[in-house]
């Protein structure tokens, strides 16, 4: 058995979309939101200088933070992910036709090699809702 930690992540950009109505589509709370326009911040909240070139997106699905491959593979995770959004397809398609960008990302930590494998059909599902997949890999252990 492949032994990782990982985390996954949906990210959206967009030119001019309002982000309540992406939480509002999707269902799912934000970890963060800002707006095209808004004075820009950091997470934590202190002023940064300048205004967002673009609205950013960003949740954890299920608002579960750490897998363990484990107990369930990064492509299986992934899969049940796609599952959620496919309803939603519509919506996606528009946000990407109007300038918007989506990216889907595991991000994975391990001690020993090991690998994740996305086998076509998945790969065609990511395609089809107009989503960029992203692997983040890191030398040491995440505090997610």
């Amino acid at each position: 058995m492949q032994n990782y930690t990982y985390s996954l992540t949906v990210r959206m950009w967009h030119p001019s979309i309002d982000p309540a109505a992406i939480t509002e589509e999707l269902g799912a709370t934000p970890k963060r939101a800002c707006a095209v326009g808004e004075r820009r911040k950091t997470p934590k909240g202190q002023p940064l200088g300048g205004v967002y070139a673009e609205t950013y997106w960003w949740t954890t699905p299920f608002e579960r933070d750490e897998y363990l491959s484990t107990d369930n593979l990064a492509v299986d995770a992934l899969d049940d992910v796609l599952q959620w959004l496919t309803p939603h397809k519509s919506f996606l398609q528009r946000l990407r036709s109007g300038g918007g960008r989506i990216i889907l990302e595991v991000s994975s930590y391990s001690g020993r090699n090991y690998a994740i494998v996305f086998p076509p059909e998945f790969l065609a599902k990511c395609a089809d809702l107009g989503l960029c997949l992203a692997h983040d890999v890191y030398p040491y252990a995440q505090n997610w």
